[in-house]
């Protein structure tokens, strides 16, 4: 045997093959671990308690400070939400009502313009007479003009006024238009036309009945004094007598 085969034949006995880490000698390392000298410890078993101690550290942490932190954010998300839900509520509410209170100061703006054509108390008797004159310019020739018990409802107090007057058809129209034109609230109903042969112009125009019922209405105010009503269907009762005459 040559020299250089003997010495390639010390290098291969030398060598030995490397042995592979299992498992089960991972494990193994753990039960020969001196605990008073840290520095023989394997590096895998090193780096594994590094591992484990940073995982340690990193459950506590969370545990400790982060979890408490993310239910607080997580409840003041919660709250923010519920709170802007409750302005955006509000808000709405609020456009609403302003737009409820423009319609309650146009409503009311409009009630109070209706409640001027409504006469008052004491203004019955000249609306007789109004209703009188705007016969007699039209034409007509009253018979009665009568004041009919009031009708009280619940905001207001109907007031019919029973008219019975003569006259040709156009003298009517005049006097429904005379009528509408009044500044007080006038309504007509129950119409009761009759006409019959005009013997006193001799004329082929008939002479025409009219049998109407008008209605006035007077509005029931706080401080409305109900005594007092006699003496004004007295009174409006008086021009009403004194209209028919005419």
């Amino acid at each position: 045997m040559s020299l250089d085969e003997f010495d390639e034949l010390n290098s291969q006995e030398n060598v030995s093959p490397k042995k592979k880490m299992t498992l089960e000698k991972f494990f193994q390392q753990f039960n020969t671990l001196d605990m008073n000298n840290y520095g023989s410890w394997p590096l895998s078993v090193k780096i594994t308690c590094w591992i484990l101690i940073i995982l340690m550290i990193a459950l506590l942490g969370y545990f400790l400070a982060i979890k408490s932190k993310l239910e607080n954010i997580s409840n003041a998300q919660a709250q923010e939400q519920n709170l802007l839900n409750e302005f955006r509520e509000k808000d709405s509410k609020l456009r609403n009502l302003q737009q409820l209170q423009a319609q309650l100061q146009e409503m009311e703006a409009n009630f109070n313009q209706q409640l001027e054509q409504l006469p008052k108390e004491t203004e019955i008797p000249g609306l007789v007479e109004d209703i009188n004159v705007s016969g007699v310019n039209s034409g007509l020739k009253f018979k009665n003009i009568r004041l009919e018990n009031e009708i009280k409802q619940e905001f207001f107090i109907e007031q019919p006024i029973s008219i019975e007057a003569t006259g040709d058809y156009h003298a009517f129209g005049s006097f429904v238009s005379g009528i509408a034109a009044l500044p007080r609230i006038v309504t007509l109903h129950d119409f009761d036309i009759s006409a019959i042969e005009n013997k006193e112009k001799k004329t082929d125009i008939p002479q025409v009945t009219y049998n109407v019922k008008a209605k006035t209405y007077r509005y029931i105010g706080i401080t409305e004094a109900v005594t007092n009503q006699p003496s004004v269907n007295t009174a409006a009762n008086s021009a009403a007598q004194a209209g028919g005459t005419q």
